[in-house]
């Protein structure tokens, strides 16, 4: 599954970048999503060289309320080859994903929660069809907030890995507010493992800075080929990324983001009933995004 975003299954609460104070209780946030990755050279593949760079387009649905989540999410990615990697079993084109995620928590008072989180998701290589790349993932975790400032998320997931095993993965999300300006984000969940650091510029939270380094996967299935079969790329990648959000009016509803990021690793492995058939780095390379949404 993939988890280049703030939600899905990683994710038990949503980010309070996107927590403007309202007189009145918005449930509902629309976002449309753009990103940039640049081209560069393609490294250990094994004698194949050529470039490689990334784009995507994207929307989402999510219903929150506190004790609840429900995001409904589609995202288009299309991938450049060029040289002598292209057309090759390491070259792949555009791939549709379609995730449905959420959580559902209970409390047992105020510092002690449980959760049940899932997830559903197809992605496919064109060629394929959606269909045939259906996936999931299922788990629970114990939530504890033993202040206003303290917010930790411990549990335990099951996630499906298309052309791979179910995995038993660790779930580890916390959140610290040192001070009304500022919040830290610790996020270990196999689709995600990093820190992300937030500042809020203003007092309403019109205006949030943040900053991420991670480790976030991508797996897709791809078209057969004629040496493997059926197959599915596993991507993983360090982005450190910058980004600002910026509320448009006081009431909270219209949001505009835009983030910069750099990334100094990343590597695709393919794979085939569990093994990896072959695998290729791109070199470091950058990459911009933008978003624009609403709160309702």
């Amino acid at each position: 599954m993939i988890n280049f975003k703030q939600v899905a299954l990683v994710c038990a609460c949503y980010s309070s970048a996107f927590a403007v104070d309202t007189a009145a209780a918005k449930d509902w946030l629309v976002i449309t999503d753009w990103q940039y990755r640049g081209d560069d050279l393609v490294t250990h593949a094994g004698g194949t060289t050529g470039g490689y760079g990334r784009s995507r387009t994207g929307a989402e649905i999510i219903y929150q309320t506190s004790s609840q989540a429900v995001d409904l999410e589609w995202y288009r990615y299309q991938s450049r080859f060029s040289g002598a990697i292209a057309g090759t079993d390491r070259s792949y084109g555009s791939v549709t994903d379609v995730m449905l995620t959420g959580f559902k928590q209970w409390d047992w008072n105020e510092k002690y929660g449980v959760e049940i989180i899932y997830a559903l998701e197809g992605a496919a290589e064109d060629g394929v069809g959606l269909g045939s790349g259906k996936r999931w993932g299922l788990g629970g975790a114990v939530r504890w907030r033993p202040d206003a400032e303290t917010d930790v998320a411990l549990g335990i997931l099951l996630e499906d890995r298309l052309e791979a095993s179910v995995l038993p993965i660790p779930y580890i999300k916390a959140i610290w507010r040192p001070c009304k300006f500022a919040e830290v984000e610790l996020r270990v969940t196999g689709l995600q493992n990093g820190l992300i650091i937030r500042g809020f510029v203003t007092e309403d939270r019109a205006t949030t800075v943040d900053f991420t380094v991670a480790y976030e996967t991508m797996n897709f299935q791809l078209t057969p080929s004629a040496t493997y079969g059926s197959r599915a790329v596993a991507i993983g990648e360090v982005p450190l990324r910058l980004g600002v959000t910026q509320f448009l009016e006081k009431s909270g509803t219209w949001f505009v983001r835009g983030s910069a990021e750099w990334v100094p690793f990343a590597r695709q492995t393919f794979r085939h009933d569990g093994l990896s058939e072959a695998a290729f780095q791109p070199g470091t390379t950058w990459g911009l995004a933008a978003r624009f949404g609403a709160r309702f």
